[in-house]
């Protein structure tokens, strides 16, 4: 099955940030011509969805190719591309939330270019803080976890930070907590970036955004 849509590039800097920061990746991935196909093998889909699903391709950065990046709780993952080699002209750049002092270098020249040439860029968490320090949101409005909403007007008192689940400031998406970025990735899929079929059928299989009521759930 083939669509005509453009194929979409999205980076992930994930190094040594929280699991539950990026898995809002996920919910981009599930509106990807990849995942019907794979869902296709075990759940028939509807074949006019597959005109609405764009294929994407991830890029995960991190600062070597050579050994495993850390991420937590306790999980090691082989990126794929390096803060020197990922493509800068990304459609979708999503930032995780690391400890504050985790600034590789190389990281923050690769934010700025990348910023430069993408499309969107989100942050999630404790990504806002990382994003900031790279100087890409002076005299922009942002957040970041709530918890660190001081310490980031400290460090970077010329971002106008925002007390809010998330913040849109023209290509970019910047939310507090993690659970706070899950929610700001479903209102970006479902902001008329992708088409309605495509996108209620993936937060359906989900189940993520779909207005589950309490009487779905049972405790024994």
């Amino acid at each position: 099955m083939v669509t005509s849509l453009k194929p979409l590039q999205i980076g992930v800097m994930l190094e040594s940030v929280q699991l539950s920061d990026i898995v809002g990746i996920d919910i981009l991935g599930s509106v990807s011509k990849e995942y019907l196909d794979l869902t296709n093998t075990s759940i028939p889909v509807p074949e006019h969805l597959f005109t609405q699903a764009p294929s994407m391709t991830f890029h995960y950065v991190a600062t070597s190719l050579s050994e495993p990046a850390f991420m937590t709780p306790s999980l090691k993952f082989m990126p794929t591309v390096t803060y020197e080699t990922c493509p800068r002209d990304l459609d979708i750049l999503i930032i995780g939330g690391p400890l504050p002092d985790h600034r590789p270098a190389a990281a923050d020249i690769f934010m700025k270019e990348a910023v430069e040439k993408s499309k969107v860029v989100m942050s999630i968490c404790t990504g806002g803080i990382w994003l900031a320090h790279s100087g890409v949101l002076n005299g922009r409005k942002a957040t970041t976890n709530r918890m660190m909403l001081a310490l980031a007007k400290e460090l970077h008192p010329e971002v106008e930070w925002k007390d809010a689940r998330w913040v849109v400031d023209g290509k970019f998406w910047t939310s507090g907590g993690a659970g706070c970025g899950v929610d700001m990735i479903v209102d970006y899929v479902k902001s008329g970036r992708f088409g309605e079929n495509i996108v209620q059928f993936a937060l359906e299989t989900l189940q993520i955004g779909v207005g589950e009521k309490p009487s779905r759930f049972y405790k024994a």
